[in-house]
C-alpha cells in the first residue's frame, strides 16, 4: 500500500480522507496527475489548463455546503475522475467553438456583428468588477495574475520573472481566479 503524508495526516491510496486532504493529495501527486491529464488531453497546454481547472474545482468543492471529503472512498481515483471530466469538458468546448458560425457564413442581411449597448455596458461592468477584485489581491498574487493573463506569459515565464516555483505560480493563479469568480458571482447575485 502506498502511503502519502498529507498536511500532518497519513492517507493510504484506498483510504477515505477529509476535504482538505484532496488538495494535499493533488499537490503530492501533481506531476503524475498532470501526466495523466496530458495523456487524456493529448496536449501539454490543455493539460496545464485542466490542472488549473482542477485546483479551482477542488477549491469550490471543498467549500461547498454538504460536501463530505470523508465519503470519497478512493481519493486518488476521485481526482483522476475530476481531471478526466475536465478534459472532456475542455474538448467539448473546443469542438463547439469550432462549429460556431463565422461572420462569412452569415447572409448579408443577418444583422450586425456589433454588440448591443446593453452588452457593451455589461462588459464594462464586468471588467470593472474584475479589476477591483484583482486590486484586492495580495501583491504577489496580483503580480502573478497580471503577468499570466495581462502579459500572456507562461507559468514558467512568470515563475522565472518573479523568482518563484511554477507550483507557487499555479497556487497564486488558483487563488486569484477563484477570488475574481467569487466577486463576479456576488455582483450578479449568484453568490
Amino acid at each position: 500500500m502506498r502511503v502519502v503524508l498529507i498536511w500532518g495526516g497519513v492517507m493510504g491510496s484506498g483510504q477515505r480522507g477529509k476535504a482538505s486532504d484532496l488538495t494535499g493529495l493533488l499537490e503530492a501527486h501533481y506531476e503524475d496527475l498532470r501526466r495523466f491529464a496530458a495523456r487524456k488531453a493529448r496536449s501539454a497546454s490543455l493539460a496545464d489548463d485542466v490542472m488549473q481547472d482542477t485546483w479551482l474545482k477542488l477549491s469550490d468543492l471543498t467549500r461547498a455546503p454538504g460536501f463530505d471529503g470523508a465519503a470519497v472512498r478512493n481519493p486518488l481515483s476521485y481526482l483522476r475522475r475530476i481531471i478526466a471530466n475536465l478534459v472532456v469538458d475542455r474538448q467539448r468546448q473546443a469542438a463547439a467553438q469550432a462549429r460556431r458560425v463565422t461572420p462569412g457564413d452569415l447572409p448579408l442581411d443577418a444583422g450586425s456583428d456589433a454588440p448591443s449597448a446593453f452588452q457593451v455596458l455589461a462588459g464594462r461592468q464586468e471588467i470593472a468588477i474584475v479589476q477591483a477584485a484583482i486590486a484586492e489581491l495580495p501583491d504577489k498574487c496580483r503580480q502573478v495574475i497580471l503577468l499570466y493573463r495581462g502579459h500572456d506569459l507562461t507559468m514558467q515565464q512568470v515563475a522565472d520573472r518573479l523568482g518563484i516555483s511554477p507550483r507557487t505560480v499555479e497556487n497564486h493563479l488558483a487563488k486569484a481566479m477563484s477570488h475574481c469568480r467569487r466577486r463576479l458571482k456576488e455582483a450578479r447575485g449568484d453568490g
